[in-house]
């Protein structure tokens, strides 16, 4: 919740309990933990984050369009960069509705949650029986890794564009109005 990085932790607990077991103590735990940082940025911390996220041009730009499509701004702010509590905090002071943001949580969160407790279950089984990786394990490694070096960085890229080019066109139109 408050240090965002859950790799380690759910890699352990699929080494430790295998993965149907690490997989659901894992997504509670992500899911549980990003609602918990999300509803006490909006229901106690919420000047504080607002006052410390005002500057930030990505939440102004996200703020500006989270109306017209809530849940793909949700799940792109999920995709981006910034640290788990920035995205969890920061989307806490859009008005974005709780269910969005949990789904994105969930459509982002839980792929991720599957690949890092099946490695560490996986792993599990080359440390103490010596088997090979299964090719199940090397295919999600491979994709996870196309999606975060390429398709991710891309996604987001394409979306900031958008965002100011938006943004440029209705400051435009402002300035033509009242001319």
């Amino acid at each position: 919740m408050t240090v965002g990085i859950t790799t380690p932790v759910e890699t352990a607990a699929g080494f430790a309990f295998g993965a149907k077991r690490a997989i659901v103590a894992n997504a509670l735990g992500k899911i549980g933990g990003a609602l918990t940082a999300f509803f006490l940025g909006r229901f106690i911390f919420y000047d504080t984050v607002r006052r410390e996220l005002k500057e930030n041009e990505f939440l102004q730009l996200v703020e500006e369009s989270v109306t017209e499509n809530p849940l793909l701004v949700a799940l792109m702010v999920r995709l981006s960069p910034l640290p788990e509590p920035i995205k969890n905090l920061g989307m806490s002071v859009l008005s974005i509705k709780s269910r969005y943001f949990a789904l994105s949580v969930l459509l982002h969160g839980f792929p991720f949650t599957c690949l890092w407790s099946f490695m560490g279950a996986e792993t599990a089984k080359v440390v103490t029986l010596g088997a090979a990786p299964s090719s199940t394990l090397k295919v999600m490694v491979s994709a996870s890794t196309w999606f975060g070096v390429l398709l991710s960085p891309t996604l987001i890229g394409w979306w900031v564009k958008s965002l100011r080019d938006k943004r440029a066109k209705r400051q435009a139109g402002e300035g033509k109005n009242s001319s």
